[in-house]
């Protein structure tokens, strides 16, 4: 994978935070800002992430949006391309964004992060963890 600057990767972080809110969810901004950054076309990629919004299909009841966003980046840059394919890449990867996830926020659950960050500043606080998500995944897949 290319390397890609510490200042990049927080402007990549940036315009996953523009997506949200902005004709994306959390799922959809993380999986376009980084497909986008490593060359790839989003399009299939985001019509996958679009059911994850809001802790799947907006019912805030399971994994952030941000976080399934970031697994869907990984499957399209190294998911399996046939049946009985290896996946031990893309497991990898998907285990260290969860385990930075979890580092960050202490927990990977959509209605505890919304009740923590209070219905006044969710957006906000929202935005702030997709672009952190999107800029450690971009750390991960470039390091």
């Amino acid at each position: 994978m290319n390397m890609i600057a510490a200042e990049e990767k927080k402007s990549i972080g940036a315009r996953a935070g523009d997506y949200f809110g902005n004709g994306c969810h959390c799922a959809e901004a993380v999986t376009k800002a980084v497909l986008e950054e490593m060359g790839e076309d989003p399009s299939q990629a985001l019509a996958c992430a679009t059911a994850f919004g809001g802790g799947f299909g907006k019912s805030f009841e399971e994994a952030c949006g941000a976080l399934s966003g970031a697994l869907i980046a990984i499957g399209q840059l190294h998911g399996r391309q046939k049946y009985g394919g290896e996946w031990e890449i893309a497991a990898d990867l998907g285990a260290q964004i969860r385990q930075q996830f979890v580092n960050d926020f202490g927990t990977t659950h959509c209605a505890s992060l919304r009740d923590r960050f209070g219905e006044e500043h969710q957006m906000d606080e929202c935005r702030k963890v997709v672009e952190r998500v999107t800029t450690s995944l971009l750390e991960i897949l470039t390091e």
